[in-house]
């Protein structure tokens, strides 16, 4: 479950902005109010030393690191600014975004290290039975990476798992309004995710029919997880049955 997790997430992949057509810079003409800092990925290689120990089922060293990255950060940023990490195929949208919702003044990190240790410390408390804990690092990773869906999926999971389907459905929702449609996608099994979710989620919810579609649609994405979908499609035909 836990490598099948990460390596939808392509974690690791994330890369830095940095570049002036994606970043804007501090005075420039586009976007004024938004600074880049720290180019690169600082912590880049612990980062993904962290990731190892999850891939092998170490999710207290994993955890450890992550919440090392994640002091490092903070200590060295004000907690009363607003950041948003960039990756190299969002960093534009993030700033628009970012925009809007921050009456255009935020700071754009120069990469994705500090967004993906919050989730990674949420993904490992998660394994490491403290689920209540996760929660908040989670959220914090949401809000910092707006349009990376495979983090508000992780988010949509957490809720899933306290079986608060409304707000699970609603996170995945968001997940897929901002996918990219295209079934070729790199990311296409993020999309799968997303609508595996919305279907499950919608079958909690009592609603068959759309949950039927949802999963469906999941395998232009993700074809090769067609046992999977078959299991729930059987299982959406055994309640319409009981009914």
């Amino acid at each position: 479950m836990i490598v099948k997790r990460i390596a939808i997430l392509g974690l690791g992949l994330g890369l830095a902005c940095g570049a002036a057509p994606l970043c804007a810079q501090n005075g420039s003409d586009t976007a004024p109010n938004f600074v880049t800092i720290e180019p690169g990925r600082p912590h880049a290689e612990e980062l993904d030393k962290a990731v190892k120990f999850l891939l092998n089922g170490k999710p207290a060293e994993a955890e450890k690191i992550f919440s090392k990255i994640i002091a490092d950060f903070e200590a060295k940023h004000d907690p009363a600014v607003p950041y948003r990490c960039a990756y190299a195929n969002t960093a534009k949208a993030t700033i628009e975004h970012a925009s809007k919702a921050l009456n255009g003044k935020a700071f754009i990190l120069g990469g994705d290290v500090w967004c993906a240790a919050l989730w990674g410390k949420g993904f490992a408390l998660i394994d490491l039975g403290r689920s209540e804990q996760a929660g908040a690092f989670l959220a914090r990773s949401v809000e910092m990476a707006p349009l990376e869906a495979h983090y508000i999926n992780e988010y949509a999971e957490w809720f899933k798992s306290r079986k608060d389907w409304k707000q699970s459905f609603a996170l995945f929702e968001r997940a897929w309004s901002i996918a990219n449609r295209h079934t070729d996608d790199p990311n296409r099994r993020v999309t799968a995710r997303s609508l595996r979710g919305i279907g499950f989620t919608l079958i909690e919810l009592g609603d068959l029919d759309q949950a039927e579609m949802w999963f469906k649609l999941s395998l232009d994405y993700e074809p090769e997880a067609a046992a999977r979908v078959k299991g729930e499609l059987d299982y959406i035909a055994e309640l319409r049955g009981k009914k």
